[in-house]
């Protein structure tokens, strides 16, 4: 079993945090110069980015996968709680936009939900666990 400690999961992190900006100011400079114009190469350049998120995927998974069962516990209870939180949080939102005219808001924005929304899970997880 692979062995992933804290700081060489950092590090792993950082640089694919890393290359993902690089991925991103490119991929975005090419697009917004319209250098290229045909539109399914439009849509590659645009998903080039999601190369270093899967780097990041990867990693996480390892990282999960190197932990002991109670480490396990805590991670998956959080991103359950996460996922929940974000479904209840984004299907409300869905409904106001039909009954109160709530405007379009962005996919984008499902991330930080999910984000902020799992670490408060895996807080919760920790404290009733440790």
């Amino acid at each position: 079993m692979e062995t992933l400690n804290n700081r060489r999961y950092f590090t792993e992190l950082f640089l694919w945090l890393a290359l993902y900006a690089v991925l991103l100011i490119s991929s975005l400079a090419v697009l917004d110069r319209h250098l290229v114009t045909w539109m399914p190469a439009r849509v590659v350049v645009g998903l080039v980015p999601m190369i270093a998120a899967f780097g990041v995927l990867n990693l996480y998974m390892r990282r999960y996968r190197a932990q002991d069962e109670l480490r396990q516990k805590i991670m998956a209870e959080g991103i359950m709680f996460g996922f929940g939180a974000t479904a209840i949080l984004t299907f409300s939102y869905g409904f106001l936009q039909r009954a109160a005219d709530f405007p379009d808001l962005s996919y984008f924005f499902v991330w930080p939900v999910l984000a902020f929304s799992w670490s408060i899970g895996e807080w919760l997880a920790c404290r009733r666990y440790l």
